[in-house]
């Protein structure tokens, strides 16, 4: 598994032993059910469930401990509308940029669609000018390839030339474990440009969103979206993004259907 993946089910692990170190199946029931209560999203919900089978079997397997959770079962995951920025508020975040590593990480955010973690990690050599395409090092470890815009091929082109490093945001810690920067530095500069564009708070997960429904809305096809975005299968994308597939295919409609678009000579009947 990914280094995230170890960290993020340490912590959920973590969090059940805390409230009891010595769990049962019902115990370990309660505590998702406490979470699903203060209104975890099922997805949260569902990843503190494979934590919870891969360490408990892991026990019980080595005779350790005596609790197999391989049959908890996940919850069904409602995908759910997130809150999209506006046009407005992306132009207003431009507006107020005064750093250009900010700069940078706003455009990659935007023109790409990439997670905050995949930002992150990019290497320098990861980068291929001339086809202005980026190979990001997605979930699992998985490789796709995301495409520039002119725009963002320009800026990065001339940020690149001072990155004396392997990362393209190099960590400036020098007791620092990992040589990039982290997930929280790139939230909270983010945070920090809201406040300052006097945009209400937005996470780079919401710059993401922005991207896919920005593309789909003005009819990018739904496939190369979903392969920009990293999904496993198109159908992720899909029921993310439903309600825009759903405007994108009746506008479709509109424009091209056989029956809007032809002069059609009705039967008297009919038009009586």
């Amino acid at each position: 598994m990914s280094k995230l993946t170890i960290a993020s089910y340490r912590q959920k692990v973590g969090a059940l032993l805390e409230v009891n170190p010595t769990p049962n199946e019902l115990a370990v029931k309660e505590f998702l059910a406490k979470k699903q209560q203060s209104g975890a999203y099922s997805g949260t919900i569902a990843n503190y469930v494979k934590a919870f089978r891969s360490f408990f079997g892991y026990l019980f397997d080595s005779g350790l401990y005596d609790l197999n959770l391989r049959g908890l079962k996940l919850p069904k995951i409602k995908y759910q509308e997130r809150r999209v920025p506006k046009d407005e508020e992306i132009d207003k975040l431009m507006s107020a940029l005064n750093d250009v590593e900010d700069a940078i990480a706003l455009l990659l955010l935007v023109d790409c669609g990439v997670r905050v973690h995949e930002l992150a990690t990019i290497k320098l050599d990861n980068i291929n000018f001339n086809d202005a395409s980026i190979a990001i090092n997605g979930k699992g470890s998985k490789v796709r390839t995301v495409y520039l815009s002119e725009t963002t091929v320009k800026y990065l082109r001339i940020y690149a030339q001072f990155v004396k490093d392997e990362y393209l945001f190099p960590s400036t810690r020098s007791d620092a474990r990992i040589e990039h920067r982290g997930n929280r530095y790139f939230q909270r500069r983010l945070s920090e440009l809201c406040e300052r564009a006097g945009v209400e708070h937005l996470t780079p997960h919401q710059l993401r969103h922005y991207f896919a429904t920005h593309t789909l809305s003005h009819g990018a096809d739904v496939k190369a979206v979903s392969e920009m975005l990293g999904h496993a299968d198109v159908t992720i994308t899909l029921k993310i993004y439903h309600h825009v597939n759903a405007k994108a295919i009746r506008a479709m409609h509109r424009d091209y259907s056989p029956i809007a678009n032809t002069r059609l000579s009705l039967p008297e009947a009919i038009r009586s």
